[in-house]
């Protein structure tokens, strides 16, 4: 299952593929999607960080269980973070959530979680922390408190996931 959207006015393209569970499924996954997206085999290449490069493209990629997302454009930093539904991030909240961020709802925190990893992409060469981000889901925004830049996120829920999507224009291509 491939899904491609364009973001209005932006260069933006969306791509899901599910996928079987697996690390080894999920490097062919990004393969696969990634020749759906472009039409041909893509080198894809990883920075010391772990950060994904690909020619010509700006690229952000992330895996949750049966699924494989990836987000691309050839003038925006973007970044992308998908979650299977499940109460587990109940467990692991106090971990990344601030102390100014009083969500509890699994919905919610679902989406700090997916917030923050998607800007933390977005921002890689910033290494931010949780706490230097601070979510406001209601108005699907987040503040990078290191450079005070607010950056706007799409929320999409699906019937088996969530996933943030994020972008920023004030870098150049790789």
């Amino acid at each position: 299952m491939k899904s491609s959207i364009t973001y209005p006015a932006e260069d933006i393209v969306l791509g899901i593929l599910e996928i079987e569970n697996g690390r080894e499924a999920e490097k062919q996954g990004e393969r696969e999607l990634l020749k759906q997206m472009l039409g041909y085999d893509v080198v894809l290449i990883h920075n010391e960080d772990g950060k994904p490069f690909i020619k010509g493209y700006n690229i952000s990629i992330s895996h949750t269980k049966g699924f494989v997302a990836i987000l691309l454009s050839r003038h925006l930093q973007v970044g992308i973070d998908i979650e299977y539904h499940s109460d587990r991030i109940q467990k692991i909240a106090q971990r990344f959530l601030r102390s100014d961020e009083k969500y509890t709802l699994t919905s919610d925190l679902l989406t700090v979680w997916c917030a923050k990893e998607a800007v933390y992409k977005l921002f890689s060469e910033q290494h931010l922390t949780y706490q230097e981000m601070k979510v406001d889901v209601m108005n699907r925004q987040l503040l990078n408190l290191k450079t005070n830049v607010i950056i706007d996120f799409v929320l999409s829920v699906y019937s088996k996931y969530i996933m943030v999507t994020c972008w920023r224009n004030n870098k150049k291509r790789v």
